[in-house]
């Protein structure tokens, strides 16, 4: 799998900067056209921590917010089944039906965590 010199899996917003995050995931190459990319985004450490799990593959990607044992997917994501993402170290980590959503939604919902540290609000949710 062909990526950029950072193959961090995981990035926690309070000492990395949102821009240096959205750069890491602009720049990795998804292992192929069907599969993308899939990172998790902390807004602080420890136990419980409310996350973002984000992938990318071309114009599409997955939106997944955990929060208190909770899964929250994007209200109007797309897929009737699984999706296929990969960590840069080539882990499997399918992301759910219905996680799917344009690239660009996906950065934007980085790029607003970055700044807010909560679930991001250009996104609707819902419990699936």
């Amino acid at each position: 799998m062909a990526t950029t010199g950072d193959r961090r899996t995981g990035y926690d917003l309070t000492s990395v900067p949102a821009e240096t995050v959205l750069a890491a995931l602009r720049a990795a190459v998804p292992p192929s056209v069907t599969a993308g990319v899939v990172w998790w985004i902390y807004a602080g450490q420890g136990p419980g921590t409310p996350h973002l799990v984000v992938g990318l593959r071309g114009e599409r990607g997955a939106l997944v917010w955990q929060e208190n044992g909770a899964t929250h997917l994007p209200a109007d994501g797309a897929g009737a089944a699984s999706a296929d993402y990969f960590s840069l170290q080539g882990g499997h980590f399918p992301q759910p039906a219905g996680s799917e959503v344009p690239a660009e939604l996906v950065l934007r919902a980085v790029e607003e965590f970055g700044r807010t540290r909560v679930r991001p609000e250009c996104v609707t949710w819902k419990l699936p």
